[in-house]
């Protein structure tokens, strides 16, 4: 028993220790908060575009908007790098709060059309550029270099816990006095406590210094995005994860571009009803995020990625075959943990292994993903349109193995590089003054033995 309760203890520190920081801990508040928020937009603009015309190209097109301001994260990455950083933040979350109040006043008095629609999105997707590269830039800073990892990973799960509860309440606030632009408003207001908890933050940020030469003017800013990109390229372990992070975003959030034709058109539900399978799916995230948080710092960090991206596969399969809104549940139980397990550890090993000076260039590489998979929405809707869901969602679970083999290749080839520049956590994750519970090493999961057998590692006993 007191060994059990011991390796519990362990687990815990291990996975919270970067809540032992006070003010990363009103930081995590304050995510969990403006999560809500974003993650409620994500399910009504999807619901909004689809009533406003019936068509899943609709759909695609109005997540587009968002995806093309978002290819530009790099510019906000090289920002991020130049500035201070949480002014920074504090300016591109509030301004997204305010495009979601605008938008939702916008649909309560019956102003609202698809083209303006799309412009307003793509307004917000400029909000995320300018405020998303610098938000884990401003997190590393804050708790130091040795709470990386494991700091990035709770903001992950501050996204995660969000999951499960936002469409319900967006399914909620839509159905009820408030309807779409009262939901909207609604999303605006949670966001903005985000910004409060943002702007009480202590001033951390470190600049990096703009980079000038005694032969000619100061660099460019594309010339420091061209640098960002060589620094990723010459990274064998960066290049690969960066490869993985973005095809798992892309496969991970196109169900949600299908979803309200498969359910009014396939299972004889109303669009709105996307809110309990998205409960389902966050859940699921939730707890299985929970389970493998600590991974994120450990040798075991790529088994349960490419067992992850497997299980999404399936899930994809099993919702192209669903016969009823239950099969579609059981589907979501397993795309959740599939997409968001794989983004929660890359992107806290992207972080772990980045310099200092190149933190908000790397994370606007990541930032560029949603972007990619926004836009990938249209063409789904497209071809969704032509061939049908059904076959679709089967073509992109078939897509997530392929991902899934291909990144067991790469990782084999670069596993004997794949080591952060400086430790991940401390030896000891207590108090302040260093006392508390020694982090010890944690036996894998048996699922995950024969990846790890397959790679070589040893087996602790």
């Amino acid at each position: 028993m007191a060994r059990n309760i011991s390796a519990f203890a362990a687990w815990r520190q291990h996975t919270f220790a970067a809540l032992n920081d006070r003010h990363f801990r009103v930081l995590f508040a304050g995510t969990l908060f403006a999560t809500f928020g974003y993650m409620m937009m994500m399910m009504v603009m999807a619901i909004v575009a689809y009533e406003l015309s019936g068509n899943n190209t609709a759909v695609g097109l109005i997540g587009s908007g968002v995806g093309l301001a978002m290819l530009l994260a790099p510019f906000g990455g090289v920002i991020a790098d130049r500035v201070n950083r949480k002014r920074l933040i504090v300016i591109g979350q509030g301004g997204g709060a305010a495009m979601l109040i605008l938008t939702g006043l916008l649909l309560a008095f019956d102003l609202m059309s698809l083209p303006l629609m799309f412009i307003l999105m793509m307004i917000l997707g400029f909000t995320f550029v300018v405020m998303g590269p610098a938000r884990n830039a401003f997190t590393a800073d804050l708790v130091g270099p040795r709470l990386i990892g494991n700091a990035v990973v709770l903001n992950q799960l501050a996204h995660t816990w969000g999951a499960p509860f936002s469409p319900f309440l967006a399914t909620f606030a839509m159905d009820s006095f408030l309807s779409y632009g009262g939901t909207y408003i609604l999303m605006g207001v949670l966001v903005s406590v985000g910004v409060f908890t943002m702007a009480i933050m202590p001033n951390r940020g470190r600049v990096t210094p703009r980079p000038e030469s005694n032969e000619g003017p100061v660099r460019s800013v594309l010339s420091d995005i061209a640098d960002g990109a060589r620094y990723v390229w010459q990274r064998p372990s960066l290049r690969l994860m960066l490869a993985v992070f973005v095809s798992a975003v892309v496969i991970g959030f196109l169900f949600r571009t299908l979803a309200p034709a498969l359910l009014e058109e396939h299972l004889g539900r109303r669009s709105t009803e996307m809110g309990p399978l998205l409960l389902v799916y966050g859940l699921a995230s939730a707890a299985v995020s929970l389970l493998v948080a600590g991974a994120a710092t450990t040798r075991w960090a790529w088994p349960v990625v490419l067992s992850m991206i497997a299980l999404m596969g399936v899930g994809y399969f099993v919702l192209a075959q669903a016969q009823s809104y239950g099969g579609a549940m059981v589907a979501m139980a397993l795309l959740g943990p599939g997409m968001m397990g794989p983004v929660m550890i890359l992107q806290a090993r992207l972080m772990m292994h980045t310099e200092s000076a190149y933190y908000g260039r790397v994370m606007a590489f990541t930032m560029m993903s949603w972007g990619v998979q926004m836009l990938c929405g249209l063409p789904a809707g497209i071809l969704a349109d032509m061939l049908g869901e059904r076959e679709v969602l089967a073509g992109t679970g078939l897509l997530s193995l392929v991902v899934a083999a291909l990144a067991t290749f790469g990782w084999l080839a670069i596993r004997k590089h794949d080591r952060p520049p400086l430790p991940a956590m401390p030896a000891f994750a207590g108090d302040a003054n260093g006392g508390g519970l020694a982090v010890t090493a944690m036996p894998p999961p048996p699922m995950l033995r024969p990846v790890g057998l397959m790679s070589g590692q040893k087996i602790d006993r």
